[in-house]
């Protein structure tokens, strides 16, 4: 099941990721996570009465935790739909296992002071490799600044990832974990709106974008939190990539973006070194698993 978790999941992000990029020309970001926020809270909130779930949680330290490093990813990423190709943006995003790999080996390079996993290390140049490709050296068209913002996407999403897991570990409900996550989202989102002094009065056909954005963004959460918190097979973190196509074919379809060869390599590239990651990455686990049993 957690493939298909993931599947919808990827679906749903993208079609996040339109909603988002059609407010984004009336709304700042910090708006838009507002609403997106507001969304989260009235669905999820319904959702644990009709369960039963309760408010009360025992490890509020991982919820905030949880809260400050998705809404950072968030943001970056927004930043991203708005200001790049949708492909672009969403091959970024992807770059989390990849991103992981690159903990890993840093946090073992502090330690030992010497490259640990040499097969992971080749996925994670490899990963970046891509990267340069999607954006191109030059950064023709594109703007560098949301180039690097994008890869700062990446990275904190790959920390959001760890912080969900780490939630399913604890037996947090699904629901309480996106409702909390929604909370989060709305308290830092008004902060920003405060700090900025941004905020547009809502249209008709704006509120059609920031309503799809938050629905679907919470459904997408509802998707990733069950795949992850259940432990995710090799298909179902595979199947995440699947928003790259989803991304593309909405960009072609919608905005007449139509990647560049060099951009084509890249993103495929990108989705190769992630399942690659993520692959020897669960080589790893298991791996420590039977030795920890011995």
């Amino acid at each position: 099941m957690q493939a298909l978790w993931m599947a919808l999941g990827a679906l749903f992000f993208t079609l996040m990721a339109l909603c988002i990029r059609l407010a984004s020309e009336a709304h700042g970001i910090m708006e838009i996570l507002v609403y997106r926020g507001l969304v989260g809270i009235v669905l999820f909130g319904l959702l644990m009465r009709l369960q039963g779930v309760s408010l009360a949680t025992p490890v509020p330290v991982l919820h905030v935790r949880r809260s400050i490093v998705g809404v950072l990813s968030m943001s970056l990423w927004f930043y991203t739909i708005a200001h790049l190709p949708m492909s672009t943006a969403m091959s970024l995003n992807s770059m989390s296992s990849v991103w992981v790999g690159t903990i890993v080996l840093a946090g073992n390079w502090w330690r030992l002071r010497r490259i640990t996993h040499p097969w992971l290390f080749v996925i994670v140049l490899t990963g970046f490799a891509g990267v340069l490709m999607l954006l191109n050296p030059r950064f023709d068209s594109l703007p560098p600044l949301a180039g690097m913002i994008g890869l700062g996407a990446g990275m904190m999403a790959a920390l959001a990832y760890m912080q969900v897991g780490a939630l399913g570990k604890a037996g947090e409900p699904e629901s309480r974990v996106v409702f909390y996550f929604s909370v989060g989202t709305v308290l830092l989102g008004l902060l920003g709106v405060l700090a900025t002094g941004e905020f547009h009065p809502v249209t008709r056909e704006n509120a059609i974008w920031l309503l799809g954005s938050g629905v679907f963004a919470s459904l997408g959460q509802w998707c990733l939190t069950r795949a992850y918190s259940r432990g995710a097979t090799m298909l179902a973190a595979t199947l995440q990539y699947l928003n790259i196509v989803y991304g593309t074919l909405f960009g072609l379809w919608l905005f007449d973006e139509m990647p560049q060869p060099l951009a084509w390599l890249g993103m495929t590239i990108i989705i190769l070194s992630g399942v690659a990651a993520t692959a020897v990455r669960g080589h790893q686990v298991r791996k420590a698993a039977l030795a920890a049993v011995e």
